[in-house]
C-alpha cells in the first residue's frame, strides 16, 4: 500500500516540480556549453560557478515547493480527500516526507556533483605547478591545502543533508501547528514564527549535545579521521558528526507529534 501511495504522490507532485527541473536543466546546459566552448580561463570558471548557482537556486526552490505541496494536499482543498484515504495518518506523512525528500535530494545530489566537477575544472585550469604554488602559499598562512578544502566541501555537503531533512520536518510540523486552534489565528506569520523557533531550538540543542558528546571528522591532506578529540590545526578541517546524528533523530521524532496532531487536533478550513 505504501508503495502505491508513494508512487501516486510522486506522480501528482511532478506537475509542481517539473518546471523547476526544466529551468535548472536549461540553465545547466547553457552554462556547460559556455564552459566548454569558451577558451579563456576566467569565463570557464565563471560558467562552472553559474552551474552550481543555478542548481543551488533550484534546490532552495524545490524545498519551498515541497512545503507548499504538503500544505495544499494535507490542509488545503485536497486535504479532505487525502485524510479520508484508507491508510494510517503516519503512512500518509511518511509518503509525503519521502516523496518530498526524493525531489529535494535529486537536485541536491546534482548540486554536489556540479560543485565537485567545478572544483576539478579549476584544478585542471590552474595546472599542477600553479596548484602546488597555491598550496605552498596556503601552508605559509597556515590554511588547508586545495585537496583538503575540496574534501571538506564534499563532507560538509553530505552532512548538510541532515539539516535538509530537519528543515523539511520542521516546515511540515509548523504547517501542521498553524492548522490547530487557537494557533491557526496567527496565519502565515504564525507558521513562519513556529518554523524559526523550532529549527533554532533543535539546532541549539544539537550544538549542546555535540559539545557534550563530541564525535568529530578531521580532514587532512592524507586522511579522514573519526575522533572524539578536537583538533585545532589550521591545516585540517573539523566537522561535528554528532550534530548530524542529533538532527536526524530530531527529524524522526517530529513525525510522532505531527501524526497525533493531524489525527486528533486538525482543523481543516
Amino acid at each position: 500500500m505504501f508503495g502505491k501511495l508513494l508512487k501516486n504522490d510522486l506522480k501528482a507532485q511532478w506537475f509542481s516540480v517539473s518546471a523547476i527541473y526544466y529551468c535548472a536543466l536549461i540553465a545547466v546546459v547553457v552554462f556547460e556549453i559556455g564552459a566548454n566552448v569558451i577558451d579563456e580561463t576566467k569565463p570557464k570558471v565563471i560558467c562552472g560557478g553559474l552551474v552550481c548557482l543555478a542548481l543551488l537556486v533550484a534546490s532552495v526552490t524545490t524545498l519551498i515547493t515541497v512545503a507548499l505541496m504538503f500544505n495544499n494536499t494535507m490542509f488545503g482543498k485536497a486535504g479532505y480527500l487525502t485524510l479520508t484515504l484508507p491508510v494510517k495518518t503516519s503512512t500518509l506523512l511518511i509518503s509525503k516526507t519521502v516523496s518530498g525528500l526524493i525531489w529535494i535530494f535529486s537536485v541536491y545530489a546534482l548540486l554536489i556533483g556540479s560543485l565537485v566537477l567545478w572544483l576539478y575544472q579549476i584544478k585542471v585550469i590552474l595546472g599542477d605547478q600553479l596548484a602546488e604554488t597555491i598550496d605552498s602559499l596556503l601552508n605559509v598562512f597556515g590554511a588547508p591545502t586545495i585537496k583538503t578544502i575540496t574534501l571538506g566541501v564534499i563532507i560538509a555537503c553530505i552532512l548538510f543533508a541532515a539539516i535538509i531533512l530537519l528543515l523539511v520536518q520542521c516546515m511540515y510540523f509548523s504547517l501542521t501547528l498553524s492548522q490547530i486552534k487557537p494557533l491557526s489565528s496567527f496565519g502565515k506569520f504564525g507558521t513562519i514564527t513556529f518554523f524559526f523557533v523550532l529549527i533554532g531550538g533543535i539546532l541549539s540543542l544539537s550544538g549542546t549535545i555535540s559539545d557534550a558528546l563530541p564525535v568529530n571528522i578531521i580532514i587532512s591532506e592524507t586522511s579522514i579521521l573519526f575522533t572524539s578529540e578536537s583538533v585545532t590545526s589550521d591545516s585540517t578541517m573539523n566537522f561535528r558528526l554528532t550534530s548530524a546524528v542529533v538532527n536526524i533523530a530530531a527529524s524522526v521524532a517530529l513525525h510522532f507529534p505531527m501524526t497525533f496532531l493531524i489525527n486528533k487536533k486538525i482543523n481543516l478550513k
